[in-house]
């Protein structure tokens, strides 16, 4: 039996699929790293109970030969009785829950695309919300 956080997961809706081949692509000798780029988005409903939180992935945007380009962006619904315990979760844990959720439209996309499946490794999104927020003390000065 799990402990009860006191946060539901209402769903997860797939809001954008954008994906091109690019079928002229060559590998590399030495390989190709995997160009990947993370936005969350959080919002929460007026009375701070119900949250919509959306992460969009972006791969290969910048890569100048790259196999393909793709975005998925998924939003998920998440609810709870205390409004503090939410915001804390909106951080870290609603884009971890829904990872999972993009992985598999990647991995699934790109193998009907005819080519090997690309399958995304696990993510650490502490480290990615803690270089967001680096990003953002230096564009503002201040956080």
């Amino acid at each position: 039996m799990g402990i009860d956080t006191g946060i539901n997961f209402v769903n997860v809706t797939l809001t954008e699929l954008v994906f091109k081949l690019n079928k002229k692509f060559k590998l590399p000798k030495d390989g190709l790293p995997v160009e990947i780029d993370v936005q969350t988005k959080n919002s929460f409903s007026p009375d701070k109970k119900t949250l919509n939180a959306m992460l969009s992935v972006a791969l290969f945007t910048k890569t100048r030969n790259r196999p393909f380009s793709m975005k998925v962006t998924v939003e998920g619904t998440f609810t709870g009785e205390d409004p503090a315990g939410l915001k804390r979760f909106s951080k870290v844990n609603a884009p971890a829950h829904l990872f999972p959720f993009v992985r598999e439209v990647i991995g699934n996309t790109t193998m009907k695309a005819n080519i090997p499946p690309l399958l995304l490794p696990p993510f650490n999104i502490t480290a990615m919300v803690e270089i967001d927020k680096s990003k953002k003390v230096k564009r503002n000065g201040k956080q």
